[in-house]
């Protein structure tokens, strides 16, 4: 009781806060948030959970494990891009055409595209950047572009992707949200493990139930149920007021084992007065008790015996289950494998089916309910008053005016009936609703006729016939026998008032048969005339209006109607109740369990030859990887001279990056992962940790002085001697004079003395250009050797780097088989459980097919000891075991009364053991 006390208000707090949220939240949303609220680590995990798509919460870790593993790598580059954004330009830059601006300010001569394009991008820069160059601000842009393209790339990832891989990796910025997988993880294995269902876990997905849980847990609400004061009237003097309204109608013994009751139990009852005394003046409280309310106030009638039977079945079940499905434990390799994952998955389903199959007893109450049905003005309540022999006219319609607008109930001897308002009423359909419910909650129902069956009384006919619910089709007769002379004319001849009542038989037959069903019972009744007798002074008058009035006729029919139907159709319905959930476990069980079964031992046996082959696959792998890599040495060694000429100057560094970068090594370190994945893909499992690609600290280049230029030595050098020549040749003249025999010279001899001259400079420039060109020979040479040193040693660090990665997957390898190993012989384990919970479940199942057998051995009159056995197919076949002896008698007991309420063939079997031999085949053949 505390426990149901404490459940009601925390439900009320979470209604209450809810609602301050701005959402609305039923009963089974207030179970599900307090199932939440309870989960060992939610508190640390709300903030992570924040925005967390309801299609990740109903993934597996398969799933999971390939996000974690390939998201990382596609956020990475966007990760680096970003943090190498300029800090001179605004993200607004992206609204731009930036590959368009790059070649604008890219151009050599000041234009009018380059100074547009300037302009564009200053006014998306710090004020800062109006003092950069062109070429500078050219540099930037590469990083923006370079962050752009690294972006779209991840897009289009995600969009082949499913959608909550966006919620665990947002964007560049934030990167990929580990607090998020985290949070992820503990959510699916809360729901693997059965510690959530996955209904309640789906509420995660709502901001206002976060916000709710989140509010909650601050403030602490849930708690256990407060001590209650002493109540204000003890429970023994509100029971002894009780006690003489209804002690008329209750047996001396169950008086006497109130009394015991209440002697073993006195403290429970005044918890019990003290609560309702709560209930008065809390209002939260009584809104939340009002259902509960309103079933104690029917007071508990017989109650079906077999319902205590079925609810020590259902214990002794529910303790094995919690016995035997204890939390399992798994490496975190375990899902990297996809078979095991999914053999893991299939177990955890059948575990939480079974825990949600084992939980509540359905609610069934120990009185019948027949609830009063029919067309507005019907005369509902007018039979109700003639029923329970009540004379008040209070309550009776007259005219068009309906009284009857909610369901109210009465009671005769220990059934309860149900008044329900009027159906087709044009005006209201809530009372057509509410008629409806009252039907649906019912054991039987007796259909009022009136004087005509429209189309919408049609309708809610055929839905009652078709539920295969108990109905008893009275048929009202409405001749007016309001004063004494017109009920002493009824009285004399009441087959004039019934003359109509075959062709209302008709019609409602027509309406059975339209719709497949058999006919029920038509009655016709005069419940005005049974109402009028009532309060006749006339008492022999009273009496002979209330015999014609066919009243005692239907009582009679409706006390046959309970006993034949509604009784052990009720108790069909309790058993159901329990079997159906167990049922379902089980022939889901003996579907699913085989094949747990074949995978399981296909995982053990494949084991130990797909890790051989797959190492030997990775070894061949980074084989023909490094046969790559040197086949691409060689090729980089070829193009080496022409790589030669271009370093040495002053984009030296520059140079040499293009020429590393246009090898494309990087390639290497990602086909190879790939080709692992491809690799572990085929035989079903999951690299699920993938090292990202290394990179070198020392990428400068070979280390080299200064190219020298020969085109600029040679003509230096030739100016400068024939300068020099000249130079020489005029000094000489000043110096000595022109020589005699030049004083007149002719232009042939002083053109010989010039030549001579300027040959001497030439042959001294040429010395000079000889050793210029010696110079770069010499560099060359010293920068070719530089450059392929440098060429192997990073070539070496690339091979050295591949076989680290080769080494470290087959290690992940070694351990993940290892690990395997031992998740597959906990798998094993919960599956051996599970096969047994199996055997039990269908233990239980005969059980209750057993104890439901009895139930309406004993209402059909006969021996319930005799039924030895008993299986149900429900809707299909019910197996019954007796003595030899005794098979005509349960024949005559079950298959001749009961085959329609069973909805089932009934086959009566002599015991010889066979339900135990078929038993037992049948659970071999299931597992």
């Amino acid at each position: 009781m505390s426990e149901a006390a404490a459940a009601c208000v925390e439900a009320q707090e979470l209604v209450h806060l809810a609602t301050a949220e701005g959402r609305t939240l039923t009963a089974d949303g207030a179970g599900a948030l307090r199932e939440l609220m309870r989960l060992d680590g939610i508190r640390s995990r709300l903030q992570a959970l924040e925005g967390v798509p309801v299609e990740a919460l109903r993934v597996d870790l398969a799933a999971v494990s390939i996000a974690e593993r390939l998201l990382p790598g596609v956020l990475g580059p966007c990760r680096r891009a970003d943090q190498e954004w300029p800090k001179e330009i605004w993200r607004s830059i992206r609204e731009i055409n930036v590959e368009r601006a790059l070649a604008d300010l890219g151009r050599r001569r000041r234009t009018r595209q380059a100074a547009d394009a300037r302009e564009l991008v200053l006014r998306h820069s710090v004020s800062a950047a109006q003092d950069l160059p062109n070429r500078d601000l050219v540099t930037r842009l590469e990083k923006v572009r370079d962050f752009v393209a690294a972006e779209q790339s991840y897009e289009a990832v995600l969009s082949v992707r499913p959608e909550w891989w966006r919620w665990l990796g947002p964007d560049a910025r934030f990167g990929f949200r580990s607090d998020r997988l985290d949070a992820l993880l503990w959510a699916i294995e809360a729901r693997d493990t059965g510690a959530a269902s996955a209904n309640a876990l789906e509420m995660l997905a709502d901001d206002s139930a976060r916000a709710v849980i989140e509010h909650g847990l601050a403030t602490a609400f849930v708690r256990p149920a407060a001590s209650l004061a002493p109540p204000a009237t003890t429970s023994a003097a509100r029971l002894a007021a009780g006690l003489s309204a209804v002690a008329s109608r209750t047996d001396i013994s169950e008086l006497r084992a109130l009394e015991s009751w209440y002697t073993k139990n006195v403290q429970l009852f005044d918890r019990v007065a003290a609560a309702m005394d709560v209930r008065r003046t809390e209002p939260d409280l009584r809104e939340a008790l009002e259902s509960l309310v309103g079933e104690l106030a029917f007071p508990s009638g017989a109650v079906d015996a077999s319902r205590s039977a079925f609810r020590d079945i259902q214990s002794t079940l529910r303790a094995e289950v919690e016995a035997c499905l204890q939390r399992t434990s798994y490496s975190a390799h375990a899902i990297e494998s996809e078979d095991l994952v999914g053999a893991i998955s299939r177990i955890g389903a059948l575990e939480r089916e079974l825990r949600d199959a084992v939980q509540a007893m359905p609610a069934v109450r120990g009185r019948l309910l027949v609830a009063v049905a029919g067309r507005t003005k019907s005369g509902k309540t007018t039979l109700r008053k003639a029923l329970t022999r009540d004379a008040d006219r209070t309550g009776i319609g007259r005219g068009a005016h309906r009284t009857t607008r909610k369901t109210s109930a009465f009671e005769i001897g220990a059934v309860t009936y149900l008044d329900t308002p009027g159906v087709a009423a044009k005006d209201d359909d809530l009372d057509a609703q509410r008629a409806r419910a009252a039907c649906d909650i019912a054991d039987a129902v007796i259909w009022n006729y009136a004087d005509t069956l429209r189309d919408e009384e049609s309708a809610e006919l055929q839905r009652l016939l078709l539920s295969g619910k108990p109905l008893l089709a009275v048929v009202n007769v409405k001749v007016r026998v309001d004063t004494p002379d017109r009920l002493q004319l009824f009285a004399q001849h009441p087959e004039r008032a019934f003359a109509s009542a075959s062709g209302h038989a008709v019609r409602i037959e027509q309406v059975s048969r339209a719709v497949g069903v058999a006919p029920p019972v038509v009655l016709a009744v005069h419940s005005g005339a049974a109402h009028e007798a009532l309060s006749s002074g006339n008492r022999e008058l009273g009496d002979r209006a209330l015999r014609a009035s066919r009243l005692p006729e239907l009582e009679q029919s409706l006390t046959q109607l309970l006993a034949e139907r509604a009784i052990p159709l009720r108790a069909v319905r309790l058993a159901e109740g329990v079997r159906a959930p167990l049922a379902a476990f089980h022939d889901r069980a003996v579907e699913v369990l085989p094949q747990i079964c074949i995978a399981l031992g296909e995982l053990e046996r494949s084991a130990t030859s797909e890790r051989g082959a797959l190492l030997e696959a990775f070894r061949i792998a980074g084989h023909n990887t490094r046969d790559r890599l040197e086949a691409e040495r060689h090729r980089a060694h070829e193009r080496l001279p022409d790589v030669v000429r271009g370093l040495g100057g002053v984009d030296h560094t520059q140079r040499w990056s293009d020429f590393v970068t246009g090898l494309e090594l990087e390639g290497l370190f990602s086909s190879l992962e790939s080709e692992f994945e491809q690799e572990a893909r085929k035989r079903g499992r999951v690299l699920r940790a993938r090292a990202s690609a290394p990179e070198r600290q020392d990428d400068a280049g070979p280390r080299v002085g200064p190219r020298p230029d020969v085109k600029v030595v040679s003509l230096s050098t030739a100016t400068a001697a024939a300068k020099g020549a000249a130079t020489a040749l005029l000094g000489s003249f000043a110096a000595k004079g022109v020589p005699k025999k030049l004083a007149v010279p002719a232009p042939a001899v002083a053109a010989v003395y010039m030549a001579e001259t300027l040959a001497g400079a030439a042959k001294a420039a040429s010395s000079e250009v000889d050793r210029a060109r010696q110079a770069k020979d010499e560099w060359t040479s010293a920068t070719t050797v530089a450059a392929g040193a440098g060429l192997d040693e990073l070539f070496d660090w690339v091979e050295a780097q591949l076989a680290r990665i080769v080494d470290d997957a087959m290690a992940h390898v070694d351990a993940q088989s290892e690990a395997q190993s031992a998740d597959i012989s906990s798998t094993q384990e919960r599956y051996e459980r599970l096969r047994r919970l199996r055997s039990a479940v269908r233990s239980a199942l005969d059980a209750i097919d057993l104890v439901l057998v009895r139930r309406l051995q004993a209402l059909a009159s006969g021996d319930p000891a005799v039924i030895r056995r008993a299986r149900r197919i429900p809707g299909v076949e019910l197996q019954v075991w007796t003595d030899t002896s005794r098979v005509m008698e349960v024949r005559a007991c079950l298959q001749d009364q009961f085959v329609d309420v069973l909805t089932e063939r009934i086959e009566i079997c002599p015991d010889s053991g066979s339900l135990g031999t078929r038993g037992a085949s049948e659970g071999n053949g299931d597992d």
